[in-house]
Formats: structure tokens, C-alpha cells, sequence
């Protein structure tokens, strides 16, 4: 099906005078809550999104270069289980950046820059849920793309001392250059992307009902739950954090808000930390993320997209769902 028809469920009347472009960049198979944010921008109609780049996550294999296929390949399965048929996927750079002035290519770096040399009278955003690689990859490719969008990147260690941080360290050079560059950024730093944080039984009860998709979700969320391999002390068997979703309140709610700070970008130094740069451009910093708007939206958008199946032991209720 295409994108619109699915988005056609929710019966939402809204003035898409506001729509805005948006390219997701994403490390979907690096864990299991990037799909939620993936699936949560795919499902917002004030967001058109215009592609979905795979992102490597090298880190975790250094030199075998094959993570961003891995992501590749998960978004396809993504959008099996999601049903939607015409959102272009597109392969990322093979791996991080080998210096600030590399400029590989690839067929998300090409269409990060020709998205932002269309004319369009719409703002464009790049949503990083993962390393920098490909914007910056972009933008030393084409400085002028620079100028024309706003990346809205996941990833850095709280202010003001920074420190090591995932999605920072998968390219530390390509975060470099995207602080460093003319464009306008806003980032969304480990204390407040942290926060977005579920339990298994939330998902069991708002994911796991809801279609294919909301059954894939659940499912990954508890195989890698399971996993003998998860090394994260952080979790503590029952909890999940779905960290990559705030890109999606930041572009939704009000900046009248107050929960982000203009700040100059740091230069990002050898062990991830930051170094005050009074040269450096203002970026905006997000200090807070709004739980309850953020996944109240998920939860409601994927129950509207998908509809919800009754669950085992609870009363059916007219329209399929359960309480």
C-alpha cells in the first residue's frame, strides 16, 4: 500500500500548509528501539518523508563494513510488517569517516544532497538516529547544502562535559564536521533522550496488539531483551529505552516550550568530551523531552494505522480493541 493510504486510517484533519520534508537517517539494526522511531516518523502525516537512509553502526564490528547493510535490510522487513510500498530505502556509507575532510559517497549521501538542492518552499530536516556519517559526508560533498536544511541528530553526552556517548563514537570526524559546518542543528543529548524510557508490559499492552508492525516492534524488543549478548547494565530485564524517538517531539511540539537552550557548538575532543569554543555556531540543545506527548503519539498513531486485536483474557470492546 502507499504511505498516504495507511496514514488515510487515522481520519485526521490537519493543515498540511505545515508539512515539513524529512530524511531519516537511521542504525535500525543496531538494536530494537530505532524501529519504533522509524516507524513513528513513517506514521506522522505532517511528515513527508521523502527517504530513509541505513546507517552503519561499525563500532560494534569495527572493519567488517557490513552494518549499514545489516540496517538495509532491516528497514526492508520494516516496511514489509508496516505495508507501506513507496518510501525510498537507501544504503548509507559502508563505515565512519576516515578524516573531517573525507567525502565518500553513497546513495543516501546523493540523495541527502539533491533533497536540499530541490527547491521546495517547505523546510527540510535530517532526523539522525545514529552516527553523523552521511550528513557530513554531504556537506563535504556539497557545502552549500549546509544553508538549505536542519538536522535534528540523537547523540552526545550531557552538557557540559560531554564524554562518550553510542552514537557519538560511531563517527567521531563526522560529528566534528557537522558542529564545525554552517548548518543549523539541533541536538538531543544522552540525559534527554535517556529519559524516554518503557517497560515490557507497556509494549505488551499498547505495541505487541497492534498489526504486523506493532508485532514485529514487540518481538525484536524481546529477542534482543532476551539476548545473552545485550552487555547494557542500564536495563534491568522488564525496562527499554526507545531513544531514538525524540527526534519526533522535537519536530512536533510547541518551541514555545522551554525544554532546549541555545548554545555554542563545543568542539568535540579525542575522548568524546566537550571544549567550550566561543567561535563556535549556536545550536540548539535539548535539556528535556516530553514523555507522555511523545509516546501517547506513538501508541495512538500505530493503534489508528494498524487497529488493535483484542488481547487474550480482557473484555472486546466495539471497534476490536480491549481495556
Amino acid at each position: 500500500m502507499k504511505r498516504n493510504e495507511i496514514l488515510g486510517r487515522m481520519g485526521l484533519r490537519l493543515p498540511m500548509r505545515r508539512q515539513l520534508r524529512l530524511i531519516v537517517s537511521s542504525d535500525v539494526k543496531n538494536e530494537a528501539d530505532d524501529q519504533f522511531a522509524v516507524l513513528h516518523q513513517l506514521m506522522t502525516p505532517i511528515f513527508d518523508v521523502r527517504g530513509v537512509v541505513a546507517a552503519h553502526f561499525e563500532s560494534k564490528a569495527p572493519g567488517t563494513y557490513t552494518t549499514m547493510e545489516k540496517s538495509y535490510q532491516e528497514l526492508l522487513i520494516l516496511m514489509e510488517a508496516a505495508g507501506m510500498e513507496d518510501v525510498p530505502m537507501l544504503r548509507g556509507c559502508l563505515g565512519p569517516l576516515e578524516s573531517e575532510a573525507d567525502a565518500p559517497a553513497s546513495e543516501g549521501v546523493n540523495f541527502i544532497i539533491q533533497e536540499a538542492l530541490r527547491e521546495d518552499p517547505r523546510p527540510l530536516y535530517v532526523t539522525v538516529q545514529g552516527a553523523l556519517t552521511d550528513v557530513a559526508a554531504a556537506i563535504n560533498r556539497c557545502p552549500e547544502i549546509a544553508g538549505r536544511m536542519t538536522v535534528v541528530w540523537i547523540g552526545g553526552g550531557a552538557y557540559p562535559q560531554g564524554g562518550k556517548e553510542f552514537n557519538l563514537i560511531q563517527d567521531l570526524y563526522a560529528a566534528r564536521v557537522v558542529f564545525g559546518s554552517e548548518v543549523n542543528l539541533w541536538q538531543i543529548p544522552l540525559n534527554a533522550y535517556g529519559t524516554v524510557e518503557v517497560t515490557m508490559a507497556e509494549l505488551a499492552w499498547k505495541v505487541r496488539p497492534c498489526g504486523a508492525p506493532g508485532r514485529y516492534l514487540y518481538d525484536e524488543i524481546e529477542a534482543y531483551n532476551l539476548s545473552e549478548a545485550d552487555p547494557y547494565p542500564l536495563r534491568k530485564g522488564e525496562n527499554w529505552n526507545l531513544g531514538d524517538s525524540p527526534v519526533v517531539a522535537a519536530l512536533l511540539q510547541c518551541d514555545w516550550r522551554g525544554n532546549f537552550h541555545p548554545g555554542r557548538a563545543p568542539y568535540i575532543q579525542d575522548d568524546f568530551t566537550y571544549r567550550e569554543d566561543p567561535e563556535g555556531k549556536l545550536i540548539r540543545i535539548y535539556d528535556s523531552i516530553d514523555v507522555r506527548f511523545l509516546l501517547e503519539d506513538f501508541f495512538s498513531k500505530l493503534a489508528l494505522c494498524y487497529g488493535r486485536d483484542p488481547v487474550p483474557g480482557t473484555m472486546d470492546i466495539q471497534g476490536g480493541c480491549a481495556r
